[in-house]
């Protein structure tokens, strides 16, 4: 039987079983850095699989399993599901309904675990098939995007060294089944400002003995929006104010207002310009109304960039399974992802699960990834780690 059809017969097989799995996770999300049950269940299973190593709990609540195959030489294939959950209160009716009130598994995470999980189960039953190690990394905190380094810090890519890395997101925006994998940059760098801007509160009827923090802000707040006309029309980039904080009462002018928000990019030229262009709106608008103002900037995550190779080896994958390719257009959104890329050549692919004209996003208090994509994401997880143990 060739491998692509044993593996897809296999996945099958697993399907009921991962699907339970999803479910009992989806109903006790935890926050990053906090997954003690979910630690304990995915701990659990990988025993229960029978691979020849578990570790648990790495970087606090991760866990990493190792499977090797018909002998112990070969390559190193690493596969990733990250598994915390956002603090969102779900608004689906289902029986797996969030127990945890206030946290949500809207980030798909639940459906990442258990295709892992069935990829672990999957490799199992074709050890016999391959020559090499698999190792399989749940890792906490992605939404945090700091998780990824505690888990390279931790040794997740030593003993053995991982020789190539792969990881699937689920997207609603994408057809059920569809899979999109673009070579190069997929997921922009993902940055957070906070501009503090200080004036001299007093009496909102006496607004001429005041220097107004909440009129200050407004003048930057438009000032950000000209950085565009600094940028090249086809670099992709978001600025975006998410949060402005200020003020205690309909008559008191404020002291003090802050500004929270993001700035997304894929090239370092282009984050360059929009740091000095953010200090130069903000110091030259505080300055002609006489504010004071402070920038902090932090760089997260850096962009994260797919190898050429693996990316076309996802690919090439996905098709043998019989999945069909959607666009390879890159996302604005951040992906701690790209620490063990810019460690290992690997890929990270968006495999779609949308059944209807629409579903909710990401992040979206009544998205759910749903049952049907299991199956298939661990059979995609299972060809690459085999591809990528076979390739030269």
């Amino acid at each position: 039987m060739p491998i692509e059809s044993e593996i897809k017969k296999s996945a099958g097989q697993f399907a009921g079983t991962l699907a339970k799995i999803r479910r009992e996770i989806h109903a006790c999300p935890e926050p990053g850095f906090k997954e003690t049950r979910t630690c304990r269940k995915i701990t659990g299973i990988l025993k229960q699989i029978g691979l020849d190593r578990v570790i648990a709990p790495v970087a606090r609540t991760g866990v990493i399993g190792l499977l090797t195959g018909r002998s112990p030489g070969g390559k190193t294939a690493a596969l990733r599901a990250d598994i915390d959950a956002l603090p969102i209160l779900e608004e689906n009716n289902v029986p797996y309904k969030s127990r945890n009130r206030g946290m949500m598994h809207a980030c798909g995470h639940d459906a990442h675990i258990a295709m892992c999980l069935g990829a672990a189960m999957i490799l199992k039953h074709l050890r016999g098939r391959f020559r090499g190690k698999v190792k399989f990394i749940f890792q906490p905190a992605e939404e945090r995007l700091d998780g990824a380094p505690a888990m390279i810090r931790a040794g997740a890519l030593e003993n053995p060294k991982v020789d190539a890395i792969f990881a699937l997101h689920v997207m609603p925006e994408i057809e059920f089944g569809q899979v999109s994998c673009a070579p190069g940059p997929a997921w922009a760098a993902a940055d957070r400002f906070l501009i503090e801007i200080t004036g001299r509160g007093g009496h909102g009827a006496m607004h001429f003995k005041c220097i107004d923090p909440v009129l200050v802000a407004s003048e930057v707040y438009s000032g950000l929006q000209s950085i565009e006309r600094n940028l090249c029309g086809t670099d992709p980039r978001v600025i975006s104010v998410c949060c402005i904080h200020g003020g205690s009462a309909f008559n008191i002018i404020p002291d003090r207002v802050a500004m929270e928000g993001t700035v997304r990019t894929f090239e370092k030229s282009v984050q360059a310009t929009i740091i000095r262009r953010m200090r130069e709106i903000t110091a030259g608008i505080c300055s002609a109304h006489g504010a004071k103002w402070k920038i902090t900037y932090q760089k997260g995550v850096p962009a994260t960039v797919n190898d050429c190779k693996m990316a076309a080896l996802l690919r090439k994958a996905a098709c043998g399974l019989g999945m069909s390719l959607a666009p390879d257009k890159p996302s604005m959104g951040g992906e701690d992802f790209s620490f063990f890329l810019q460690k290992v050549p690997g890929a990270i692919a968006r495999i779609g699960v949308r059944t209807g004209k629409k579903m909710p996003d990401l992040h979206n208090s009544r998205f759910d990834a749903g049952d049907r994509i299991l199956p298939l994401g661990a059979a995609l997880l299972a060809k690459c780690a085999l591809d990528a143990m076979e390739a030269s």
